[in-house]
């Protein structure tokens, strides 16, 4: 399964932000530098979609920024990937439309990548943030 460039994104903000700045707010653009000189239009969307799922909190202003909304572990990376990829097929006839398949009524893969995909979250449902971040040393 391959995920989308903003989710691997967001991961690695949340990562950053739990290993770096577990108790203080971060800016878009220090995240944006520290992330390799991301877009912080990009990063900024990617914010707001780690807002609106809980998993980050921000505030405005000089001494705002960004920074994580709960402890580490209480951030499962199954529900977060779930959320992100949400509107993505991994094959046409995943689609909403039910794509351009011409053998989707006899095919048996759509059930075999379903469940794939199902253990695939599933797997990430036992992890959490965490789980990603440094091990102190």
């Amino acid at each position: 399964m391959r995920l989308l460039a903003s989710t691997d994104l967001a991961l690695r903000v949340l990562i950053l932000l739990g290993a770096e700045a577990p108790d203080r707010h971060v800016s878009v653009e220090q995240l944006a530098r520290r992330l390799g000189d991301v877009s912080r239009h990009h990063l900024h969307k990617i914010v707001q979609d780690l807002a609106a799922l809980d998993a980050v909190r921000t505030l405005r202003g000089a001494a705002g920024g960004v920074r994580l909304a709960q402890p580490p572990a209480g951030i499962r990376l199954g529900t977060l990937v779930r959320a992100l990829e949400a509107d993505q097929a991994i094959v046409a006839c995943f689609r909403l439309d039910g794509g351009d398949c011409t053998l989707a009524p006899t095919c048996r893969l759509r059930g075999m990548l379903g469940r794939a995909r199902e253990s695939f979250f599933q797997s990430l449902d036992a992890q959490t943030l965490a789980d990603c971040l440094p091990v102190p040393g």
